[in-house]
């Protein structure tokens, strides 16, 4: 009985093409966004599960609690975390600290690339699962193990243990091992780890901040802390030792903490996918990612099961005879049932066949797909996609399925089949308005997406981007660059940064009386001449002075937030008053300047200090002349080359990384593709209903062309109905993608209106792409023959 099915669904397919494409391309279509939505959710899944105990082992993660009340989840904790539980909790069997501050240009074998690195306690190498492919673990002082990647990187196949790399403000580290990490899913990102012993040397030589013993920093920045529980602790006397270490740390930073600071515990195994939002979060996916990703998928597969209901529907009136006559020779309903099934099914896995070459297509696009070549390898993988195939067909098919099998032999046979089912607005007509109100809905919100990004782009931030040029350097050598730079032909001016403006900023704090009511505060180290440089305006005051002596820091810049949050009566009775940093350092305002968008525009403007830090520096800020623009490039490589002829020149044109970095293409391409594969999917359903419909009302086609009727006639007959389904559905989709636009821009600071011009270009390519397809369709039966379609009667 099987075989009989499989052939009947095969001959049916056969006889129906554009039905049958159009049935199996959606789905397939449908189908891939799926998949890719399951390779996601199985490599969350599979985030850190090679580690020996991760049941016991836990991160430890920070709230922070402001004043207002407002709680920061963190990812980070202090450094002196990790001891103070090894040392006073015998439950703790042993603690890892990662201290991700060994980032930059990494020189090893003549090369200079870029690495991202982490000091590393040495029972990390306990605690996690990485194996060492050679050496054995970096626990002496300036020791650091590489992983497998950056070891090629460097070393191409040759032993790299006992050679040596060097770092800028690092200094030179002996390679002791290789890490295994390239088919490990982690949480954990890194290119090299270096002992933690290695710490206190830097910190000693001026070479890291000192933070090793300090509560105070790194509660919310770089430390991340993980704890291994002796078997059988309760959780409970984890937590409570968590509250009085909490406490204990935030005594001893003393009487200046104006937030206050809790610790819990994560397990490691629960981290991915992660559950809530954390500050500081490391590599694992996001939940809210992945039913986002699933939820989209799932969106674009019920339009195309919609497609397959709605054709199957729609010539059910030609099939209902079948029923009828299989009904009489015997045959029971669940036997007609289990054929339509059979059909619904084998249409979903030859979809399921072109999904997956359409997946492996993808593998071209690494912007929008990078884990497809791990699916031909992966048998488990596979069984999914067949269970999932298999579930999609018989979801597809279940509707189509009932309603034909309860056809009645006797009104079939009759001739008296008129189901009241598809009278008026009835289910085919549904779907495919709702196929269409998807589809705008996910256009308006790609288009309110590309207008945002688009404007944080090209946006005036209030200050002067044109031919500005960052230049990434080394704080030690700037001051013999700037004035090597400064002496070229179309240079104008170079200042010196701690970061380009607009988009990452330092952080302190700010007191008017010292101790007491300190306000938070952004800040950029600068010299000089960056104010003249970004063509900031002064409100009152003056500019930084001109000596580049350290007692040049005593003054500072404010921006109107800072001043209006020192509740300092104007810009003009704050210049020349005393501030106090968190440090303790004494400063004094020497100017303050008018408010700008010194970040990213999702953010609200904030305070914001200027401050001369020399040792801060990592940019050069370099003011060309418009018609310099092109050929100074080469003149400033040869400067550089001079000066650090084994480090890469790394340059970036301010208003070129401002709009490269706002404008986010990769995530506008993926959600392109959705609009394209919804609007597609939408309008083959249309094709094939305006098909249908104007196959069955030929012969009405032809008496109404002998009566006189011109073809415009026609075309407007076939096609009126569908157009209003077409406007229904804008009617419907406009308010619902305003209200998602909305909800986009709500966590900008500084967002765009969505235009009444936006909703109506985005209605008016739907009605544009819709009625071609109508259109095309229905002036093709319009110019039929008549004599053809009337001979028969």
């Amino acid at each position: 009985m099987f075989n009989n099915y499989v052939k009947i669904a095969l001959r049916n397919l056969w006889k129906h093409k554009l039905f049958s494409f159009i049935n199996i391309f959606g789905l397939a279509t449908g189908m891939t966004v799926c998949l890719l939505a399951l390779i996601q959710v199985k490599d969350a899944l599979e985030y850190d599960t090679f580690h020996p105990h991760a049941d016991r082992t836990y991160r430890i993660i920070t709230d922070v609690t402001t004043p207002q009340g407002d709680v920061t989840a963190v990812a980070t904790s202090p450094l002196p975390l990790a001891e103070a539980l090894q040392k006073n909790y015998g439950f703790v069997e042993k603690t890892a600290r990662v201290y991700y501050n060994l980032s930059g240009e990494i020189t090893a074998a003549q090369k200079v690339l870029p690495a991202d690195g982490a000091f590393a306690d040495p029972d990390f190498y306990t605690l996690f699962g990485f194996r060492l492919l050679l050496g054995r673990p970096a626990i002496e002082p300036r020791t650091v193990v590489l992983s497998q990647q950056t070891a090629e990187r460097f070393f191409g196949k040759a032993n790299p243990v006992g050679r040596t790399l060097s770092m800028k403000d690092r200094g030179s580290f002996t390679i002791t091992g290789v890490l295994a990490t390239d088919k490990l899913k982690s949480h954990l990102h890194f290119d090299l780890l270096a002992s933690m012993a290695s710490v206190p040397l830097l910190e000693q030589s001026h070479q890291l901040e000192p933070h090793l013993t300090d509560w105070k920093s790194h509660w919310t920045t770089s430390t991340y802390t993980y704890v291994l529980l002796r078997e059988g602790t309760a959780r409970q006397s984890f937590k409570k030792a968590l509250a009085a270490i909490s406490a204990q740390g935030v005594q001893a930073m003393g009487p200046k903490a104006d937030q206050s600071y809790t610790l819990r515990s994560q397990v490691l195994s629960g981290i991915s996918p992660a559950r809530e939002e954390l500050r500081n979060s490391t590599w694992e996916p996001t939940l809210g990612g992945l039913l986002a990703v699933g939820g989209l998928a799932l969106v674009i597969l019920l339009l195309a099961g919609f497609n397959y209901v709605n054709l199957t529907l729609a010539r059910s009136l030609s099939r209902a005879r079948e029923v009828g006559v299989r009904k009489v020779a015997g045959a029971l309903r669940a036997q007609i049932v289990g054929q339509f099934m059979a059909e619904s099914v084998l249409l979903s896995m030859l979809a399921l066949g072109f999904a997956y070459v359409f997946l492996t297509a993808m593998e071209l696009l690494p912007s929008i797909l990078r884990s497809t070549q791990t699916v031909q390898r992966d048998g488990t993988l596979w069984l999914f996609f067949l269970g999932f195939a298999l579930l999609t067909g018989f979801v597809a098919g279940l509707v189509p399925a009932r309603v034909l099998s309860n056809y009645q032999p006797v009104q079939v046979l009759r001739g008296q089949l008129g189901p009241k089912l598809f009278r008026g607005m009835g289910l085919r007509k549904g779907l495919m308005v709702a196929q269409f109100v998807v589809s705008l809905v996910f256009m308006v919100f790609v288009a309110v997406m590309y207008q945002q990004f688009r404007y944080m782009a090209t946006a005036s931030y209030g200050f002067d981007r044109e031919n500005s040029l960052s230049i990434s350097i080394a704080s030690k050598d700037y001051r013999r660059l700037a004035h090597s730079v400064s002496q070229l032909p179309g240079v104008q001016r170079v200042a010196a940064t701690s970061s380009p403006l607009g988009f990452h900023s330092g952080f302190t704090r700010l007191s008017p009386d010292r101790n007491r009511n300190y306000i938070p505060s952004n800040m950029y180290s600068v010299d000089r001449n960056f104010v003249d440089n970004m063509g900031l305006t002064f409100l009152a005051g003056q500019n930084l002075p001109r000596s580049v002596s350290d007692s040049a820091g005593y003054f500072v810049l404010l921006n109107e937030k800072a001043v209006t949050a020192l509740k300092f009566k104007n810009a003009q009775s704050a210049v020349g008053q005393l501030l106090w940093l968190d440090d303790s350092t004494e400063v004094q305002i020497a100017g303050v300047l008018q408010d700008f968008n010194y970040q990213n525009l999702s953010q609200p403007l904030r305070p914001l200090m200027l401050r001369y830090q020399p040792d801060e520096f990592h940019y050069l800020n370099v003011k060309v002349e418009p018609s310099a623009r092109v050929g100074v490039i080469p003149a400033l490589e040869q400067a550089w080359k001079q000066l650090n002829p084994h480090e890469p020149f790394t340059w970036q044109w301010v208003d070129d990384e401002l709009y490269n970095h706002h404008l986010h293409l990769d995530d506008l391409s993926v959600s392109g593709l959705l609009v394209f594969m919804a609007l597609s999917i939408a309008c083959l359903g249309l094709l094939g209903m305006v098909t249908y419909s104007t196959t069955t009302r030929i012969k009405e086609v032809g008496i109404r062309k002998i009566m006189g009727a011109n073809v415009a006639q026609i075309v407007t007959l076939l096609s009126r109905d569908f157009v209003r389904l077409l406007l229904l559905a804008g009617a419907i989709a406009l308010p619902l993608g305003y209200a998602a636009g909305r909800l986009f821009l709500h966590e900008f600071a500084h967002h765009i209106d969505i235009s009444v011009g936006l909703l109506g270009s985005c209605l008016g390519v739907m009605l544009l792409v819709g009625s071609l397809t109508i259109g095309w369709r229905t002036y093709r039966a319009a110019l039929t023959d008549p004599v053809k379609n009337l001979r028969t009667e």
